[in-house]
């Protein structure tokens, strides 16, 4: 087996890469292309360590370390979390506290919106008044909770609260969500299906410095790849970083996070990220394809973080 250490830093290229999933490594179907798997494993053979970065829980990002032989942990739950989905062990988490957890119950009945609480090993839903609990797509499976009262679970730590919103209005209330908390949370969203409540300084970003910190690493030797308006400050804080175009031949796109990165490369339908690991690592070979059949990540959509008992990974 190889490890980091076997093998020596290539001068000048990123000795950590920070990659999120969605969009970025599985393209626009779910599905992990052989040239992206390849790809990564071709980095972490030349003694480079990778660190999934995503909006999904740990468990739902299970499927895809699996898929590209990453064991170690990852940055989960937009930040709020560091661990491995592999193994189960947590490095640590970032958890709300009961007061700003009762004051996002409060905010999302304000604007008339169903939370979503999320922890380390479960989603927690309230029951509705006609006994259905109406969740996002994302969260119905069997990591789902129901309980009359989320106001009973604040004590108990949960990582995050999740707003569903009508995408049509996402910008108003993540501008009232920010007014509304200040600084005693961060407000992070990965789309315009809804907004999420963390505790403060919590994002993507904060999570990699920890994370190159405890490598003994600086900034500038990291590397990160992202599309959406959550890979935000991860790509600004990274060395180098490539974002991904939201779709082939597309211009950049307002709102999305062009202007934080050094590099602008193709969609994940045309391996956007393999472009980017070129221009990162200019010293390795990257094939154009793999042997092996695509792996398609199961689930319900780009936000699903609960693929099922026995559905981790299914030939495509």
């Amino acid at each position: 087996m190889i490890t980091y250490q076997d093998v020596p830093s290539r001068l000048g290229e990123p000795q950590l890469l920070a990659c999120d999933l969605d969009g970025t490594l599985l393209d626009p179907d779910g599905i992990l292309r052989p040239a992206i798997r390849d790809g990564i494993g071709a980095v972490v053979a030349a003694g480079v360590r990778v660190v999934l970065a995503t909006g999904r829980s740990t468990w739902g990002t299970t499927a895809v370390a699996h898929g590209l032989g990453l064991f170690g942990p990852h940055i989960t739950m937009n930040g709020g979390t560091y661990g491995s989905p592999v193994t189960g062990e947590l490095v640590w988490a970032r958890r709300l506290t009961p007061d700003v957890v009762v004051d996002g119950l409060v905010f999302a009945q304000e604007i008339g919106s169903s939370p979503l609480m999320c922890f380390l090993h479960r989603h927690v839903c309230q029951r509705g008044r006609n006994g259905e609990p109406s969740v996002p797509d994302f969260a119905d499976g069997p990591r789902l909770r129901v309980v009359d009262s989320l106001v009973d679970m604040a004590d108990y730590g949960p990582i995050r609260i999740y707003i569903p919103v009508p995408a049509v209005e996402h910008s108003r209330f993540v501008a009232q969500a920010q007014e509304w908390f200040g600084d005693r949370a961060s407000i992070v969203y990965g789309d315009q299906n809804g907004l999420e409540v963390m505790a403060p300084g919590t994002n993507k970003g904060e999570a990699l410095r920890l994370v190159a910190a405890s490598m003994g690493l600086e900034m500038d030797e990291v590397a990160a790849i992202g599309d959406g308006p959550n890979d935000r400050e991860m790509l600004r804080c990274a060395g180098r970083s490539a974002v991904l175009l939201p779709q082939p031949g597309a211009a950049p796109v307002a709102g999305l996070p062009f202007g934080e990165a050094t590099e602008v490369v193709p969609s994940s339908a045309d391996d956007g990220a393999l472009e980017a690991l070129r221009r990162f690592f200019p010293s390795i070979e990257f094939g154009r394809t793999g042997a092996v059949r695509n792996l398609r990540i199961a689930g319900r959509s780009r936000r699903d973080d609960d693929p099922g008992p026995g559905l981790d990974t299914t030939a495509a």
